[in-house]
């Protein structure tokens, strides 16, 4: 067989020829040395053999054939060469070279007369007793393998004159029926209920739908023409751009009990009214009361904590305790009170009512560090009546300190509580007042316990079945002959769908639960979690959400929550390498709340009724009040709205600090509720850079040494190499100021010098305002202006004329500031002024009054 003829692409023959012990032609070299010798000249060709080589082998022996230009060519000489592997080749003298076409080596038998046939040399493979070779290549070069793969040629196709612009229905279907014209030229049907056309109606369909989708893939493959938000998403995501879904609302709730009780969150929800509701108070049973009700009716709000709730009866209102004074209110800015307690006496006691010490072991108070309270007014502290309380009198406050203790004054058992700064009282709190008609002490604003925090959204109790991940056969390599095919079942593509919607996102509660309670009400959408669970049956494993699979490792079972424009969720899962792939056969089932967005931002005092799922409380009144609106529900990000903020994230997003101004504003943005103001400078110490940060705190003189160390930490993360970060507290300028006020003839000195001190002082006042040299209202470089003191002084009632009469820096006398109305301050010094006589030299407010009475 010729060699020509046949094409392989694993040859296994010649294997099969060395096992036998046969020979064979294995290749030809020829030698480098005559490559560039004319025709005219001898060549040698390296002849190796796939045994050894045969012995008693003559010249007639082989035979040259082909040639285009050259031809004739034969062997005038033969010899044996060995290898230093002891390997054997033969080496082939010719009486000239060929040229560059291809030539064949033949090996064959003789004749008894010692001429050449056609047969094979003995014990020769017949497809190996020739072999075909080159003297020379004009295109090929030595830097290139020369050898060209042996494959079938592919077959000639002949493409039809088809016009590839058909892009829709109408016109696929034309050109359908044009090329029928041309192949089936005897059938002329045309009417609509013939088999042909609609055949060739459902082609053109297809191909309609297939060039949509064909479209739509050029069309989402950039961020600026994306109309999918599955594609918004991910593209936004390629550059740190998280787009949200937007969250659900969350709010207080505290439950009126009659008795005290344990509850499980798992056993109950809250719903606010409804049409044909009954009345407030009742206990609902979902599958007695909700049943015929449709769940759009009413929203639902269920709670953010797993642990068993406690309530207690004597938490649904607790006084405050005044120490036997009257008319008593909590000033802006409170972090402490105090709450009236009661003893419990046992029933020994109250048999021996004499025996006062035991008493003490029992209280009706039960509150703990990490508690929720609310604070509420209950009726106006003017008219007394409660329908005149202000509503936005409530605050809730978590404690941090409870101290049980006794006023020994009137024997009365009290409760000290304090909350965290960030929960101040922004407000005052009117506790007692006497209030008409009848001119009594009462009881303005009250302490709410059994408080609890709930978010917008509704379980589904019974698991969404999802489907079966399904299976597609991969064949595991290529297997040797007589082998059995290893053939491996590995999981397909699976993007199940939720079939309820929308899907509730929420930010997961932070794992310090022991934060303020401001903080734990709001959310960023940006970090809001789909609250769905997968469960796959079989080894019933728990599949949990992520934003993305980046994080994700081979083995950890995440998956992703993709919204698309109908808000509608998708389900995306690993791939065995960011997040483990679901095996062929896997059963999901989700456990998921559906609820989102604008529609939990519901006003106070609506959520009215609690619902159990599977058991009805008799005996027991069990009311939840809102006293807050719900707040934090937003609506999902607008796919508008990331086209237009994606490209510019990279131009606000700080990843590192290159100058000064990049370390201020690394500070700003990641303590923007600590820090008021940061400043930065690079300072050259003779070998390196030293990057000194200035911090001016929040509600601070300065800035303590824990706020000092974590801005260094968060900084080190995004210094430039060869940077040394120094963070230090701000350099403060004392200041001495003096000023002269005459005061109107009918107003009294002393009303008016109140007022001024108050307005000069570094204080927050009364009505809520910051005194001028308070420590929100001075930053770096903010100089004192003559003028500002002028205005703030004859602001106040009874004030006729002001004149400053000293502005400078204390203890460093005059430099000319009140010619100049300015007193200036650095870059790097912030102005301050206690007026504190136990402080002399954090600044001194000096005021000489005229006149008055």
């Amino acid at each position: 067989m010729n060699s020509n003829t046949l094409t392989f692409q694993n040859e296994q023959r010649r294997q099969e020829i060395r096992r036998q012990r046969k020979n064979g032609l294995d290749y030809v070299e020829v030698s480098d040395d005559l490559r560039s010798r004319s025709g005219s000249e001898g060549a040698s060709l390296y002849v190796y053999f796939l045994g050894s080589v045969p012995e008693y082998l003559k010249k007639e022996n082989l035979l040259i054939e082909g040639g285009q230009r050259i031809r004739n060519l034969h062997v005038t000489d033969l010899k044996v060469e060995n290898t230093q592997n002891c390997e054997s080749y033969l080496t082939v003298n010719l009486n000239q070279t060929g040229d560059f076409s291809v030539y064949t080596l033949r090996l064959v038998s003789l004749d008894e007369e010692g001429k050449p046939t056609k047969q094979p040399y003995p014990n020769f493979d017949p497809r190996y007793s020739q072999v075909q070779f080159k003297f020379r290549d004009g295109i090929c070069n030595t830097d290139i393998d020369c050898l060209q793969p042996q494959a079938a040629p592919p077959p000639q196709l002949v493409e039809p004159n088809i016009n590839y612009l058909a892009k829709d229905y109408a016109s696929f279907r034309q050109l359908i029926l044009d090329r029928l014209s041309l192949v089936m030229p005897d059938w002329e049907e045309h009417h609509v209920p013939d088999l042909g056309i609609t055949l060739v109606e459902v082609l053109a369909y297809v191909g309609d739908y297939l060039s949509y989708y064909q479209d739509a893939v050029a069309t989402e493959a950039y961020l600026e023409t994306a109309r999918q938000r599955i594609s918004v998403r991910r593209h936004a995501r390629l550059i740190d751009y998280p787009m949200h879904e937007g969250c659900n609302a969350r709010t207080w709730l505290w439950l009126e009990t009659s008795n005290d009780i344990s509850l499980e969150t798992k056993n109950f929800y809250f719903i606010t009214s409804y049409k044909s509701a009954p009345s407030l108070g009742t206990i609902l049973k979902d599958s007695l009361h909700l049943s015929s009700v449709p769940a759009s009716n009413y929203e639902v709000f269920e709670t953010l904590t797993p642990l068993p709730i406690h309530l207690y009866n004597a938490h649904n209102q607790i006084l405050f305790y005044t120490w036997g004074d009257v008319s008593c209110c909590l000033s802006p800015g409170s972090t402490t009170a105090t709450l009236v307690d009661e003893f419990i006496p046992t029933q020994a006691e109250e048999a021996n009512s004499s025996n006062s010490q035991s008493t003490e072991h029992q209280r009706k108070l039960h509150l703990k560090i990490g508690d929720i309270l609310i604070f509420e007014e209950i009726r106006n502290p003017k008219t007394g009546i409660p329908e005149d309380a202000d509503m936005n009198h409530r605050h809730a406050v978590r404690l941090t300190n409870v101290k049980a203790s006794v006023d020994e004054l009137y024997n009365q058992p009290i409760v000290e509580i304090e909350w965290v700064k960030e929960d101040a009282l922004p407000f005052p709190l009117c506790i007692s007042a006497i209030v008409p008609p009848d001119c009594q002490l009462a009881d303005i604003s009250v302490a709410r316990g059994n408080v609890i925090l709930v978010d917008h959204g509704r379980t589904i109790i019974e698991p969404e079945d999802l489907g079966t991940v399904p299976g597609k056969e991969i064949i595991q390599g290529c297997q040797e002959e007589g082998e059995p095919i290893e053939i491996l079942v590995v999981g397909d593509r699976f993007r199940p769908t939720l079939q309820k919607t929308p899907l509730t996102f929420s930010q997961p509660l932070p794992k310090n639960h022991l934060k303020d309670a401001k903080s734990l009400l709001i959310q960023d959408p940006h970090q809001a979690l789909p609250q769905i669970q997968l469960t796959s049956t079989g080894n019933n494993s728990i599949w949990t959400p992520r934003y993305d699979l980046i994080d994700s490792n081979s083995e950890d079972q995440h998956f992703v929550v993709e919204m698309d424009n109908n808000g509608q969720a998708h389900l995306r899962f690993g791939d065995g390498e960011l997040g483990i792939k679901p095996a062929a056969n896997t059963h999901f089932q989700a456990n998921y709340r559906v609820g989102n967005g604008l529609a939990g931002n519901i006003s106070a005092e609506v959520v009215s009724y609690i619902v159990f799922h599977n058991q009805l409380i008799n005996g027991l009144t069990l009311q939840p009040h809102q006293p807050f609106p719900a707040q934090g529900g937003t609506a999902p990000e607008p796919i508008a709205q990331v086209k237009l903020y994606a490209p510019h994230l990279s131009d606000k997003k700080l990843e590192r600090a290159i100058t000064a101004d990049d370390y201020a504003q690394l500070v700003m943005q990641h303590f923007p509720t600590k820090v008021q103001q940061a400043a930065a400078a690079l300072r050259w110490t003779g070998s390196r850079y030293e990057v000194w940060v200035t911090i001016d705190p929040f509600d601070k003189d300065a800035a303590d040494d824990k706020l000092l160390q974590n801005i260094a930490t968060d900084l080190k993360k995004y210094r430039r190499i060869g940077h040394d970060v120094i963070v230090k507290a701000a350099v403060y300028v004392y200041l001495d100021i003096a000023i002269k006020v005459d005061v109107k003839f009918d107003y009294l000195r002393g009303h008016v010098k109140a007022a001024l001190l108050d307005i000069f002082s570094n204080r927050i006042l009364s009505d809520g305002r910051y005194g001028f040299f308070h420590p929100d209202n001075l930053t770096f470089g903010q100089g004192i202006a003559l003028s500002q003191l002028v205005a703030k002084a004859a602001a106040i009632p009874g004030v006729e004329s002001v004149s400053v009469t000293k502005l400078e820096r204390l203890f460093e006398g005059s430099n000319r500031e009140i010619e100049a109305g300015f007193l200036p301050i650095g870059a790097w010094e912030i102005a301050r002024l206690d007026n504190n006589p136990n402080f002399p030299e954090n600044g001194k407010f000096t005021i000489d009054l005229r006149g008055g009475r």
